[in-house]
């Protein structure tokens, strides 16, 4: 059986894809501690059965009942130290709620679960999370629009937020800082696993880093793709995927733009007057120096003077827009018809899902369903590369 269970809860934009990758490589070896990870890529599926914002009360229970006994079975069956869990959208979830679960179906683990979280300077989790939205489609205006907006954004609260769970898990619960000359060989992936193995010697296999990251004028691009996906009503949890295989398709092309998306000093200063007093509040609690203030003061002395456009036209031409947008119309037909097709293969390329399309009901129709999804995809990823000739920043 599992001795003690570790759940690492993002936040999100705080590296957890790569610690995730690693989890699933086994890329962390320790002679003195027994570690086992989650069989899939990460236990979203878990974290969204106990949000009270996901589903209707009696999905989450059938869900909650289901993976939290399947995570049990998990626990009891195999013999280690650690057991390793993570999932961002467990960020979104209220401790209690954990507790309650584990209460309910791994009693043993109540009193010993650890949770590590890492948090990333307010400034930067504002840009990458933008980016980010436009990727999956849950934001599609500008990133001045989207600044403005952050006074409503409660995950940029962090302080409330990360309180909570310190009040609930009392010296169990970690906060690490998201910055490179804080945290163990300046890398994210180190520094999760000497927290989890709470400094016990380990070695660190390379995992090859894909940067999944958008640059400038993809963002740009992308409000128009998913834009269009909105029009045509492609439910949130599509576009996500979509947006997600589009990200990781960019990732692997050599020609590619490169321009980083910055924050004006307009934009720093705005952050600063919004998010000063939670800066503080994280420094004095769970710091004890100035981390996320210093980061926010940098922020603004290193903005750039004028903001950059995020107009599509500004990088694209019409008809490279309009080609991009009917590839995405196509797409859009082609996943609301058959939403398990595609999404299920993309979710088992990603080590999210174990279950495949022959599994399925029409698994030929599923087939074809994909393999035209995935050829429209690469047509559109073709698209938004550079033309023939431009200079790449």
């Amino acid at each position: 059986m599992i001795k003690t269970l570790v759940f690492h809860i993002g936040d999100p934009k705080n590296g957890s894809s790569s610690i995730q990758k690693a989890m699933q490589a086994r890329a962390c070896r320790s002679k003195g501690v027994r570690y086992v990870s989650q069989p899939e890529l990460n236990a979203s599926a878990l974290a969204n059965a106990i949000n009270p914002n996901k589903g209707t009360p009696e999905k989450r229970l059938t869900r909650r009942r289901k993976l939290f006994s399947e995570k049990a079975e998990w626990a009891r069956t195999n013999d280690a130290d650690l057991g390793l869990i993570s999932a961002e959208f467990f960020s979104s979830v209220p401790p209690k709620a954990l507790i309650k679960a584990l209460d309910e179906f791994m009693p043993q683990y109540t009193d010993t679960a650890r949770i590590i979280a890492y948090v990333r300077p307010h400034a930067g989790r504002a840009l990458s999370g933008y980016a980010q939205r436009v990727k999956t489609g849950t934001e599609l205006g500008t990133l001045d629009q989207s600044i403005a907006g952050q006074r409503e954004r409660r995950m940029l609260k962090y302080a409330p937020r990360f309180l909570r769970w310190h009040e609930a898990f009392g010296d169990r619960f970690t906060l690490r800082p998201f910055l490179r000359e804080e945290m163990r060989d300046g890398d994210v992936v180190s520094d999760f696993f000497h927290t989890a193995l709470q400094g016990a010697p380990f070695s660190l296999e390379a995992i090859p880093s894909t940067n999944e990251s958008l640059a400038l004028e993809e963002v740009a691009a992308m409000r128009r793709v998913q834009g269009r996906l909105v029009a045509d009503e492609v439910p949130d949890f599509l576009r996500l995927s979509l947006g997600g295989a589009i990200g990781r398709a960019l990732a692997g092309q050599p020609r590619r733009y490169r321009t980083r998306i910055v924050l004006s000093r307009a934009h720093a200063q705005a952050l600063h007057a919004l998010f000063l007093e939670d800066a503080q509040q994280l420094d004095q609690v769970f710091f004890g120096r100035s981390l996320m203030v210093a980061a926010l003061e940098e922020a603004v002395g290193t903005g750039a003077a004028e903001g950059q456009s995020l107009e599509p036209l500004d990088y694209y031409s019409e008809a490279q827009l309009q080609r991009m947008e009917d590839i995405a119309g196509e797409i859009a037909a082609l996943v609301k018809a058959e939403p398990r097709g595609w999404r299920l293969e993309y979710q088992r390329r990603t080590g999210q899902r174990q279950d495949r399309i022959e599994d399925q009901k029409k698994p030929q129709v599923l087939r074809q369903n994909a393999a035209r999804v995935w050829t429209l995809l690469d047509e559109l990823v073709r698209e938004l590369a550079p033309a023939t000739g431009t200079t790449e920043e």
